[in-house]
C-alpha cells in the first residue's frame, strides 16, 4: 500500500511548533541576513519597560539615575528577567555602547 505523505513528509512540516520561535531580521551591515530570536527581538532595552517585581524595577531606576552601582548578585529560576534587567541597567548606565562594556557569565555555560 503506498501513501503518499506529500507535504507531510519534510523536516520543517515534523519540527513546526519546536524549539524557539524565530523572527527574521532585517540584513546586518555586511549585507547577510540572520534570524534573531523572537524573545531577543523583542525584550524590553529601558528599565521603564519592565514588568512585573516593581521593588527590584524601582531599585534599578534609582541606582541608574544616581550612577552608583553597588555590588550585587541577581538569583531566581529561569525566566524571571534577571538578564533583562541587567542589560536595561546597563543600557541606562552605560548608554548605546553598553553591549561592548557587559560580559555575561551564566552558570550554566561551560
Amino acid at each position: 500500500m503506498d501513501v503518499d505523505d506529500g507535504q507531510y513528509n519534510t523536516a520543517a512540516a515534523r519540527d513546526k511548533g519546536k524549539g524557539k520561535a524565530t523572527v527574521p531580521a532585517p540584513p546586518a551591515a555586511n549585507g547577510k541576513s540572520y534570524n534573531l530570536p523572537w524573545v531577543e527581538k523583542y525584550r524590553p532595552s529601558l528599565i521603564k519597560d519592565i514588568v512585573g517585581n516593581t521593588e527590584a524595577v524601582s531599585r534599578l531606576q534609582i541606582i541608574s539615575e544616581e550612577g552608583n552601582m553597588p555590588h550585587f548578585i541577581l538569583a531566581g529560576p529561569p525566566g524571571t528577567g534577571k538578564t533583562t534587567s541587567i542589560l536595561c541597567l546597563a543600557h541606562a548606565l552605560l548608554g548605546p555602547q553598553y553591549k561592548d562594556a557587559v560580559l555575561e557569565l551564566n552558570a550554566s555555560d561551560e
